[in-house]
């Protein structure tokens, strides 16, 4: 049987740039009103790095410079998330679900994101789980090349978000991280790993609906689309009641742990429109 894979409908691009339009005139409105940012992040301090000839002196750090005797310039929040990177779950537990399956929904958030990001031209890097590719994205004009990338990957093999979170070298200037996925081989703890001072964390959980609700699985076969082991299930009542308790338990654990630790986090049906998706979980 073949592995899911990613096909973009021919009015996609269409519905971004709708999307976009109704983002760029809500952001202006924002910024009229003296509120600064796509997603609200305004001019916070983080850091130095070594001057550019050419740039504002304003921005030169002089008492840093007589110390040191090195030019650089103050790095303000806004300016560090101008580098973003999606982290994209490509394993074969994303090929799960009927009709719109997870990986397709995941890579209509994942464009959507690059598309945001186009917008305030940001630097936006696309890493997938299978093989670790990456593809960099830098105006709007290469969004076709970006989807063109996500159609050639297919939901396949074990590896997952893990993966990419191992690989902290490869986004290390990220001030923007997006995780899409469903998360099953993450614990919280290890999102909030990915933190650091100027960096903004968003987890998307992407989940079938067959995975959402256990009603009408008894006497079903499920099968494991990483490891190929069936297994017949038996689910009465008490089961049904027993796995919605399970499920809610655990995306209540990471509510609060990415409440705790800053992370913007939300969790979606496959059939949810990236358009609802995101401007519930980012530019709220």
């Amino acid at each position: 049987m073949p592995s899911p894979r990613v096909r973009f409908e021919g009015d996609f691009l269409a519905r971004l740039g709708a999307f976009a339009r109704r983002l760029s005139a809500a952001r202006e409105r924002r910024e009229g009103a003296g509120s600064s940012g796509l997603f609200g992040v305004g001019a916070e301090f983080v850091g130095y790095r070594p001057y550019r000839p050419g740039e504002d002196l304003r921005l030169f750090d002089w008492n840093l410079f007589a110390r040191h005797k090195r030019p650089f310039v103050r790095v303000s929040r806004r300016e560090a998330s101008e580098h973003w990177a999606v982290l994209l779950d490509t394993s074969a537990s994303m090929g799960v679900g009927v009709g719109r399956g997870k990986l397709q929904a995941a890579a209509e958030l994942a464009t959507a994101i690059a598309a945001l990001g186009s917008l305030i031209g940001a630097d936006v890097q696309l890493w997938t789980s299978g093989a670790l590719r990456g593809f960099r994205l830098r105006r709007w004009a290469e969004l076709t090349g970006w989807m063109r990338f996500l159609e050639d990957e297919e939901a396949a093999g074990e590896r997952g978000l893990a993966a990419l979170v191992g690989e902290g070298a490869r986004f290390r200037k990220a001030g923007r991280l997006f995780l899409v996925g469903d998360f099953f081989d993450l614990e919280p703890r290890d999102v909030g790993r990915l933190a650091r001072r100027g960096r903004e964390l968003f987890a998307l959980r992407v989940v079938a609906h067959e995975e959402l609700v256990a009603h009408g699985l008894d006497g079903a076969e499920l099968v494991d689309p990483e490891t190929g082991e069936r297994l017949v299930v038996h689910v009465d009542a008490d089961a049904e009641s027993a796995y919605d308790r399970r499920l809610e338990a655990l995306f209540g654990r990471w509510r609060t742990t990415a409440a705790r630790q800053r992370i913007r986090y939300g969790v979606a049906s496959a059939r949810t429109p990236f358009e609802d998706v995101l401007r519930e979980v980012v530019t709220s």
